[in-house]
C-alpha cells in the first residue's frame, strides 16, 4: 500500500559559502510531496496524515533551516530565533533528505520519496528506503 501527501510551508534559509545569490538569507514557501509505502496498521493507513505534518510542518514551518557551521547561527540563538541548523547545507535537495530521513525514521514504511519545491518549477528530490537510509543530523533550535 502507498500514501500520498502534499503540504507546504513557510522557511528561510542560505547557502553558506555559496558564490552567489543564494549565499543571503532568503525565504521560500517550500511546497513538499511525499509518497510512502508500507503495510497498514491497526487502523489501515499506511502512515497518518496529521502525524506527517506534525513530523514535516510543525517542524519546518516558520523556522530558519542553516547549515550548522554557518556563522549567523550564533546570533540567531542569541536573539531566540527559530532555527533548524542541518550537519549539510540546506539545499532542496538536502532538505528532502532531511523529510525522507525523518519519515523513515518514525514511521513503519519501507520506501519514501519526498520532492521538495523551492518554487512552482525548482525541486530536490530524495528516494529512501531501509537499504539506503541516510540519517540527516539536526539541531531544532526553537523557543516559543
Amino acid at each position: 500500500m502507498e500514501i500520498r501527501w502534499e503540504k507546504s510551508f513557510d522557511s528561510a534559509h542560505r547557502i553558506y559559502q555559496h558564490t552567489a545569490k543564494c549565499r543571503f538569507l532568503h525565504g521560500h514557501t517550500y511546497k513538499v510531496k511525499v509518497r510512502a509505502e508500507g503495510e497498514l496498521d491497526k487502523w489501515g493507513m499506511v502512515v497518518d496524515f496529521g502525524d506527517l505534518k506534525k513530523l514535516i510542518i510543525d517542524f519546518l514551518d516558520h523556522k530558519i533551516i542553516l547549515y550548522k557551521n554557518d556563522p549567523i547561527l550564533k546570533q540567531l540563538k542569541e536573539a531566540k530565533q527559530r532555527v533548524v541548523a542541518l550537519d549539510r547545507n540546506p539545499t532542496a535537495e538536502n532538505i528532502a533528505k532531511l523529510i525522507a530521513s525523518r519519515v523513515i525514521q518514525n514511521f513503519t514504511v519501507n520506501f519514501v520519496e519526498v520532492e521538495v519545491f523551492e518554487t512552482a518549477t525548482q525541486s530536490g528530490f530524495c528516494r529512501m528506503d531501509k537499504n539506503s537510509y541516510e540519517k540527516v543530523e539536526f539541531e531544532d533550535i526553537t523557543e516559543d
